[in-house]
């Protein structure tokens, strides 16, 4: 990944070069042209100064005078051979007229002698006329010549001769002048057209060199502008950086590859205790680092170069700094390199972060206290929601037992107020273990079909001694058509209405308190049900209209208001948003108030069961068909007097055990069809006597075990439930729920029922698909079957074992293998103990019961294939 980043970074820095390089090269690129066009121009000049350097010259003029000369040289020369033959005739004729006459023909002669031996005339002899009378006139001559060098006498006789040859050959030799004249006229006015023509693109050239010169000119004018401009930018950028520097309160240091210190801050002065001075030049770990720190010289640059500052450390690097007295202090640094002036450099930035440390470590001090304080709270709710509930517990058995004994109207009345207050202390505590259970986020939902009417009879039943004794009406009725049955969470939803019915029934005296309940479609299969409690109290204003959905508030907190801890209405909400409604109130002072709440319900198809039962349930008690055997262990004598009263009223025999010890000791030596299990007592708790019940090969250790406690808070729940307990019987003891419970652990033969092999119900077989659910149950089976073989094979001890065991344990409990899982904890339970005996005997008795388990669930998943009709 490095190699790739380098490769990167190479990359945008060539690309970003090459503007650079452009820019470096263009005045090269200019200068070139411009030598380029002075030697052009020079070139030019040279050719136009040789060429007027020749018209400087005599040559061109002294051609064209000799070419004149050759006609009048002539001419001299015809006259003298005619003024000597006048003087021939007239006998004058001397020796010097015929040497005047050689002289005119010698001279006549040379000028016709010097087109032919000079190089200069080559152009003219190169002209056909003019070659042609040039060769005329040296035929001419040649006839002459002999006369000319002939004595005087022959001379003298020859001088008609000489005439007429001359007259001949006159015109040849006109004709030899002109010619040569006419083409030294044209060569001259080429000559001139081409040095004008020199002169022109010189001009030319010029104009172009002085345009790109000015050009030059106005461009490093800009360029001289633009690096001023620069200069000043990158002045002002230094100053800032110096700026920044020396004012940050991040020490810097920048140091060489080999971690030699360039640079070091004001800041970093301070950090560290040295000067710039005395820092520059030093190794950075050996100045910054204390000597146990053990790294090279040169290493942090080294580890920068290679993007890993310290093992395992990345972008920020915490290490212990060293000050120059010696003492060390915690640091935050950050390390970069970078290219500066060709050269590898690295930046540090280093803070001291003692501040941040204390403060760290103070914000972790106060977290543990918030902990601790939460723990502590936790456990006073625990503490006091047992040491409320024992009493309870007590109050509300003896008045249920008290009800089965004769009274009259007067003492049923005393009853039934001194039942009101104690349902009253326990809706509290219960207010308040709400609460905790929504805290923990333990609070969930149940989904099943139940009867809005018989939910809205119970929330009357209960409040209307209350409503009674503030002079109230209470009634409930439907606006619309009814809407039941209806599957949702019936629990939660009593819950709510009993807390907005005893809240009106607080603020509401002599007056009026009404339930309306109105069903209409709302989405798909879903209707939306509102829920009116509608009472002519007190009223409320808007401005607390919100507020008293708040935990803890109350309208009236005078030691004259009316009662409660301001928790109902904030659970009241909460119960309502988590089944995903909406609570909220209209309210007039003076006028009274109107509650409602919003449900998403379902309809169901058939009306539930026990709802049927309920309604022809029979008042008088009967005796068991099949009367259980119960153990109860309990501490509290007035609990344990009261769990048998109530036990053996509905026809079960009760055995007693005073504490955990005297409980397992019990459940050891005689098979009870039940064990109900107080969870707090001395000597050995519920819990652990639970544990060694199901770990132990008593009689039994297989039996439901169902918990008895005051500790309702969810985490501890189910805690109670890992360690092997089937059912949880909160106190203060609800008498119905006991009889359910008591009445669940009858077969219907009427055999007592141990725990169930496998129980669908648990497994969602409702809530999951065929395909899925069968899936689950095959890995299970596979699963169970290898821990099976294990155990046969004596690897019962080994660590992965246990690990499997316990898994096996959390599928079964999911997966509805009730017996199983039991077995399966009483093998971890003897496991921990490190009892060899009963470690074996609870290993042995899992495959027994795992075949069983393997038989139902295979029988359950063949039963479950869908027949020709279904799709």
């Amino acid at each position: 990944m490095w190699d790739i980043e380098i490769a990167t970074k190479r990359r945008d820095e060539a690309r970003r070069g090459r503007p650079r390089l452009l820019r470096l090269l263009r005045p090269g690129l200019v200068v070139l042209a411009l030598g380029l066009a002075l030697a052009v121009i020079a070139g030019m000049s040279v050719g136009v100064m040789g060429q007027m350097r020749a018209l400087r010259t005599a040559a061109s003029d002294n051609l064209q005078w000799t070419l004149a000369q050759v006609d009048t040289e002539f001419l001299r020369y015809h006259h003298a051979i005619e003024e000597a033959r006048v003087n021939s005739m007239l006998g004058a004729l001397t020796a010097a007229d015929l040497a005047e006459l050689r002289t005119r023909f010698d001279i006549f002669y040379s000028r016709i002698d010097t087109f032919r031996a000079t190089g200069t005339y080559a152009k003219l002899r190169d002209d056909p006329e003019f070659s042609r009378a040039f060769a005329d006139t040296g035929a001419a001559l040649a006839q002459m010549m002999p006369l000319i060098d002939a004595p005087d006498d022959q001379l003298a006789a020859g001088l008609v001769a000489l005439d007429t040859e001359a007259e001949a050959v006159a015109q040849t030799v006109r004709s030899l002048s002109l010619i040569g004249l006419a083409e030294f006229a044209r060569q001259s006015d080429a000559g001139r057209v081409a040095i004008t023509t020199m002169l022109m693109r010189l001009g030319g050239v010029a104009s172009v060199l002085f345009v790109a010169i000015s050009l030059l000119a106005v461009s490093l004018l800009r360029l001289y502008r633009l690096s001023e401009t620069r200069a000043a930018e990158r002045a002002a950028t230094a100053t800032r950086m110096r700026t920044v520097i020396e004012t940050s309160l991040d020490g810097i240091i920048v140091c060489d590859r080999s971690g030699r210190i360039i640079e070091f801050s004001p800041a970093a002065e301070t950090i560290f205790g040295q000067t710039a001075a005395e820092a520059k030049g030093r190794d950075m770990l050996g100045l910054i680092l204390p000597p146990e720190a053990g790294m090279a010289p040169g290493s942090l640059a080294l580890a920068a170069e290679l993007r890993n500052p310290l093992p395992g450390a990345h972008d920020r690097i915490y290490l212990d700094g060293r000050r120059r007295d010696g003492s060390t202090f915690p640091a935050e640094a950050s390390l970069r390199p970078a290219d500066a002036g060709g050269g590898r450099i690295f930046v540090l930035f280093i803070r001291d972060i003692s501040a941040l440390k204390e403060a760290e470590a103070a914000l972790t001090e106060a977290r543990d206290r918030a902990v601790a304080g939460e723990k502590a709270k936790a456990d006073f709710v625990a503490v006091m929601s047992h040491e409320m509930r024992t009493p309870l517990n007590g109050l509300l058995g003896s008045i249920s037992l008290l009800r089965d004994t004769g009274l009259d109207a007067r003492q049923r009345r005393y009853v039934d107020t001194v039942e009101l207050s104690g349902r009253l202390l326990s809706g509290l505590v219960n207010d308040v273990l709400d609460l905790s259970k929504f805290e923990a986020g333990m609070m969930t939902l149940s989904r099943a079909p139940f009867l809005l009417s018989r939910v809205l009879e119970d929330v009357v039943a209960n409040q209307r001694e209350l409503a009674r004794a503030h002079g109230n009406r209470l009634d409930w009725s439907w606006c619309g058509p009814a809407f039941e049955p209806c599957i949702g969470d019936a629990a939660k939803l009593r819950q709510v209405l009993l807390n907005l019915v005893n809240n009106a029934t607080k603020f509401t005296t002599d007056g009026e308190i009404r339930i309306e309940v109105e069903a209409s479609p709302g989405t798909a299969a879903l209707w939306e049900v509102e829920f009116r409690v509608i009472d002519t109290g007190t009223g409320i204003g808007e401005a607390d209209q919100e507020r008293i959905f708040r935990d803890f508030e109350m309208l009236d907190s005078s030691y004259g208001r009316q009662g409660g801890t301001g928790l109902g209405l904030g659970i009241a909400r909460r119960l309502v948003e988590l089944m995903g409604g909406e609570i909220g109130v209209e309210s007039t002072p003076g006028e009274g108030s109107l509650f409602w709440l919003r449900l998403p319900l379902e309809r169901a198809e058939t009306a539930p069961p026990e709802a049927r039962a309920l309604r022809s349930r029979p008042r008088r008690r009967r005796a068991p068909v099949h009367p259980l055997s119960v153990l109860v262990v309990e501490d509290n004598e007035i609990n344990r007097t009261l769990l048998r009263e109530m036990i053996e009223a509905e026809g079960h025999a009760v055995t007693e055990a005073v504490n955990g010890r005297e409980g397992v000791e019990r459940a050891a030596s005689t098979r009870f069809d039940l064990i109900l299990m107080d969870v707090s007592m001395p000597v050995l708790d519920g819990r652990d006597a639970t544990r060694e019940i199901r770990a132990g090969a008593g009689a039994s250790r297989d039996v439901p075990i169902i918990g008895v406690t005051a500790h309702a808070l969810p985490e501890e729940l189910a805690a109670f439930r890992e360690v092997g307990m089937t059912e949880i019987l909160k106190k203060p003891i609800d008498r119905p729920e006991l009889v359910r419970l008591l009445a669940g652990t009858v077969q219907a033969g009427g055999a007592p029922a141990p725990a169930p092999v496998f129980d669908p119900e648990r497994c969602g077989a409702g809530l999951l698909s065929a395909v899925t659910l069968r899936g689950l149950f095959e890995r299970f089976v596979a699963q169970g079957d290898a821990l099976a073989a294990e155990l046969a094979a004596g690897a019962a001890g080994r660590e992965e074992v246990l690990a499997a065991v316990h898994r096996c344990a959390g599928s079964a409990g999911a997966l509805g293998a009730l017996r199983l899982q039991m077995r399966l904890q009483a093998l971890e339970t003897a496991a921990k103990r490190d009892g060899a005996a009963s470690l074996a005997a609870a290993a042995a008795a899992v495959t027994p019961v795992w075949t069983e388990t393997r038989a139902a669930i295979t029988d359950w998943l063949a039963a479950q294939r869908p027949g020709p009709s279904a799709g």
